[in-house]
């Protein structure tokens, strides 16, 4: 009995350790704030309402840094705005969520304006999602590095 308790501890063990970094759910703000702040990123889905909306951002370059956040090649003037990340969860039970502020008034950029739920983070992709409360859809945004 002893025997197979500790095969099954080690085969754990070289499991959970062979896992890469990409594979661990993100648990702090500050490595969501790292990864989104090297390199540009672009919008690969964004479903609005029940509606796919990604096109709307084709060619849109978005780059982070730590608390700023600014667009190119939208079509129209460059586009800033804010960022951050924060833990909305309870005690234990981490719920990170990426709040976006741009300064442009077109609906493209004042639809992803929002505070948005991390459902996976790697060092090239970033999905979020939020429920609309006034129509009761969930809006899904997905991020890729360029």
């Amino acid at each position: 009995m002893k025997i197979k308790l500790i095969s099954c501890l080690l085969f754990l063990t070289v499991t959970l350790n062979s896992c890469s970094s990409d594979d661990v759910p993100l648990l702090n703000e500050a490595k969501v704030i790292e990864r989104m702040s090297s390199g540009t990123w672009k919008i690969t889905n964004f479903t609005f309402q029940n509606v796919n909306k990604t096109s709307d951002y084709s060619g849109v370059i978005f780059d982070f840094d730590a608390i700023s956040l600014t667009l190119s090649n939208t079509g129209t003037l460059p586009v800033a705005g804010s960022w951050g990340v924060m833990d909305d969860g309870f005690e234990g039970e981490p719920d990170l969520v990426v709040s976006l502020a741009l300064t442009s008034v077109e609906p493209r950029f004042t639809n992803i304006s929002d505070d948005w739920h991390i459902i996976e983070s790697t060092s090239n992709k970033l999905k979020l999602k939020d429920e609309n409360l006034e129509t009761g859809s969930i809006d899904y945004l997905t991020f890729e590095k360029n």
